[in-house]
């Protein structure tokens, strides 16, 4: 058996999704049983994600996210996450993902410039009906200037729930996981809608992703060499 007890309290959405999704490629891999505890997210999921009940000998996989999400191949992640609710979204949706908040702590060169974004859309803006624009921080001058460029150019966009409501993350994350487009953040939770639901055309910063590539980070290296299955780039911009 291998498994999660705890997932830390400090993780995220995106990434518990990405700690518990290595859980099972490494069981699927190795014919193990899995056991994780419950976890803040999951209800949004459908079927049994906790598996079995935990034994003394088991072995625990150590908090991991990226890094090991191209190390086995043999599970898709759509055939783990599956949706309790699937939103109705219409086709030809794109959706745009701006990250701040504890990004700047973390990482400034996360925060996505302006250039990036409008450029993103204007490569793809002839081949989407309507752009979803999801943040969690109104005051980014990224998303103030994308907003307007958007309405400039008579594009239709509109604002997920979480935008103007903090506790509705979830909602976010399930029409995102059901559009065609994602212009991507390097948050995981962005990258972890992007390979559950529909498959999608992915866009990620260029600029970011040489940057990560650089310092050997593997999952960008990975992504940046073909992806998967599960997750794949269309286009870096």
């Amino acid at each position: 058996m291998i498994a999660i007890p705890r997932i830390p309290p400090e993780y995220g959405f995106g990434n518990r999704v990405l700690y518990y999704f290595n859980l099972r490629q490494f069981a699927h891999e190795e014919n193990l049983r899995f056991h994780c505890q419950q976890w803040f997210g999951q209800q949004v999921f459908d079927g049994d994600l906790n598996g079995h009940a935990l034994i003394k000998n088991a072995k625990i996989l150590d908090p991991c996210l990226g890094e090991h999400f191209f190390t086995y191949n043999s599970l898709q992640s759509r055939d783990v996450f599956r949706l309790k609710t699937i939103p109705s979204v219409p086709s030809n949706t794109c959706a745009i993902h701006f990250r701040g908040t504890d990004f700047f702590q973390w990482n400034p060169a996360a925060v996505l410039n302006t250039d990036y974004y409008i450029n993103a859309i204007t490569e793809i803006k002839d081949r989407v009906d309507r752009f979803v624009l999801f943040t969690d921080d109104l005051l980014l001058p990224s998303y103030g200037s994308v907003v307007n460029f958007l309405q400039d150019q008579n594009l239709n966009v509109f604002l997920g729930e979480n935008t103007n409501n903090r506790l509705r993350f979830m909602s976010d994350f399930s029409l995102m996981t059901e559009c065609d487009w994602i212009i991507s953040s390097p948050s995981t939770f962005c990258i972890c809608a992007g390979f559950i639901g529909k498959h999608k055309n992915i866009i990620h910063s260029e600029t970011w992703i040489k940057s990560r590539t650089d310092v050997n980070d593997k999952f960008w290296v990975g992504l940046n060499a073909g992806g998967n299955t599960s997750y794949k780039l269309w286009k870096k911009i």
